[in-house]
């Protein structure tokens, strides 16, 4: 079955009782009889079995896979109509990276409670329940957490419990192991023995790699549908954003208005909890860790939240606060975590009413990963070079730019031939058109009820171009008909590349699914042809 297949399969049935026979579970290592607030892993498995059997129109149960040592990594799906997979904002949350980190554990399953014993009697959690769909993972590493209550009474346990070969050394450090600069930057240690060991290769470990599948999952249509994302840990009372592998606050590989989002999310989180809200790689750097991975990756706005108590001067006093603090301090975080289910919906709109205008409507892509982008998706196009892509572009020249090197947000376009090469018309347009082909886009009933397609562009060309060289837009309407809303054509002259705007109207379209269909044509006699276009977006109005 499909990773896809697999995730709308979440629908069909809820998994096998997750009972734990009662000779196992009194072999499981457990709590002292003083923190026995605490859930270990049977206990916990019970209790999320419990929730779905008392709520099973809202709560389904599942494994997202096997840790190294064979025990399920469990989770729960939380909404209103929890066996259909709808087309709704999804939230994803985890808990227990690290083995010593149990308040993590609790703090999960207190969301858990707080969305199933409040659905239909709190207005604020029944109405999230309703229009967003959130999967909790209470353990990401259920070997080390066992593992750590065989100590005296832990082990202080950080890591996974995979041997490392030709080494007596166990574990990897599951938040080092993902595969986003992994191991790029003095944040991780390639030492076995080390508590932060960064695994052999990224995703080497059992654990990331049905996370990374899980994840891989949620894509429909090209579209990552978890928008919105918490890493639980302790500790710091802090609450922390991309990206941990540099100390530059915008890198090339994030917006700027990501950047300004993810600081007013995460300010607005910390004034709910009393936590501090700062870069991840304030606080040290990391590389290979979650946050990086599901930003860069998907463009997830994803947080660590570092729980209680603040920093304190040993490991015991770190990770192992007294049961008693349980109740108070996974409390102590419910306006936060809610405040930010309810964002997933557009977490831009955090930014005020001008940004939910733009960047909240039926369309918003920076291209800074593709969404969803088909090259050739009739299967008709006749370039022979210069293919749609979408790309970081190298910087072309002849008789002035032809390609750009710079775009217009981040580092990515939709561009033609985004390679350089030889000379400016080695990766340039040739021998016919190509196409690139959005995903489904659905637009409301009402054409007031959005504003219209507006997007930068260039088409560049030489002194031997002409009416047959173009760029087109075009809207592919729900019964496969094609419009032309946008066209620009060559000529012969020499036209170097500058960013326009464009903006059209899609009211004719009114409460249909439609595709834009980007066109680049080298339709002449061999020329240079270069074109783009960056920050498609189709607003509210």
């Amino acid at each position: 079955m499909s990773l896809l297949a697999t995730a709308l399969a979440l629908a069909a049935a809820l998994v096998a009782p997750l009972a734990v026979p009662a000779a196992a579970a009194a072999a499981e290592p457990d709590f002292p009889s003083s923190m026995s607030g605490y859930h270990n892993y049977p206990e916990m498995v019970a209790e999320i079995q419990a929730a779905a059997a008392s709520y099973p129109d809202i709560v389904q149960v599942f494994s997202i896979g096997k840790s190294y040592g064979g025990r399920d990594i469990w989770a729960a799906k939380i909404s209103d109509n929890v066996a259909t997979d709808e087309a709704e904002p999804e939230v994803l949350i985890d808990a227990l990276h690290h083995a010593r980190e149990h308040l993590t554990t609790e703090q999960a399953l207190a969301i858990l409670r707080w969305m199933t014993t409040g659905y239909g009697s709190d207005t604020t959690v029944t109405r999230l329940v309703n229009a967003r769909e959130t999967f909790i993972i209470f353990a990401l590493n259920p070997d080390g957490m066992r593992y750590d209550l065989t100590g005296d009474p832990f082990r202080a346990w950080r890591k996974n419990r995979q041997p490392n070969a030709g080494t007596t050394a166990v574990g990897t450090d599951l938040n080092r192991n993902y595969g986003y600069r992994w191991g790029c930057c003095g944040g991780s240690s390639g030492k076995p023995s080390a508590t932060t060991y960064r695994g052999a290769t990224p995703f080497s470990a059992p654990e990331t790699q049905v996370f990374r599948d899980f994840v891989k999952s949620r894509v429909i249509d090209g579209i990552q549908q978890i928008r919105a994302h918490i890493t639980l840990h302790t500790n710091g009372e802090l609450i922390l954003w991309p990206y941990g592998y540099t100390k530059t606050n915008v890198p090339a590989d994030m917006t700027s208005l990501d950047h300004t989002t993810f600081v007013t999310l995460g300010r607005a989180q910390a004034s709910r909890n009393g936590y501090t809200a700062q870069q991840s790689s304030d606080l040290y750097i990391t590389d290979g860790d979650q946050i990086d991975w599901l930003y860069a990756t998907y463009r997830i706005f994803s947080f660590t939240y570092e729980l209680y108590p603040s920093e304190q001067s040993t490991v015991w006093k770190d990770h192992y606060p007294d049961d008693s603090k349980i109740p108070a301090q996974t409390a102590r975080n419910r306006t936060a975590i809610l405040y930010l289910i309810n964002q997933a919906g557009c977490p831009y709109a955090a930014l005020g009413s001008d940004a939910r205008r733009a960047d909240c409507g039926p369309l918003f892509d920076d291209l800074e990963i593709n969404r969803g982008w088909v090259r050739n998706a009739a299967g008709t196009d006749t370039a022979t070079r210069g293919l749609w892509s979408v790309s970081n572009p190298a910087s072309t020249s002849s008789n002035g730019p032809k390609q750009l090197g710079t775009t217009v947000s981040g580092s990515r376009a939709l561009v033609t031939g985004a390679r350089a090469g030889t000379s400016a018309s080695t990766n340039d347009v040739d021998g016919g058109t190509t196409t690139v082909r959005s995903r489904p886009i659905t637009l409301p009933a009402s054409a007031t009820s959005y504003g219209p397609l507006t997007f930068r562009y260039y088409l560049a060309h030489g002194v031997t171009s002409s009416r047959d060289d173009a760029l087109r837009v075009i809207v592919e309407a729900q019964d496969g008909t094609p419009t032309v809303v946008f066209q620009e054509l060559g000529a012969a002259n020499d036209d170097d590349a500058a960013w326009a705007s464009a903006s059209r109207s899609l009211a004719a379209w009114a409460g249909q699914t439609i595709h834009l269909v980007v066109e680049a044509t080298d339709g002449g006699r061999d020329s240079l042809v270069e074109a783009a276009l960056d920050d498609i977006r189709i607003r509210r109005p």
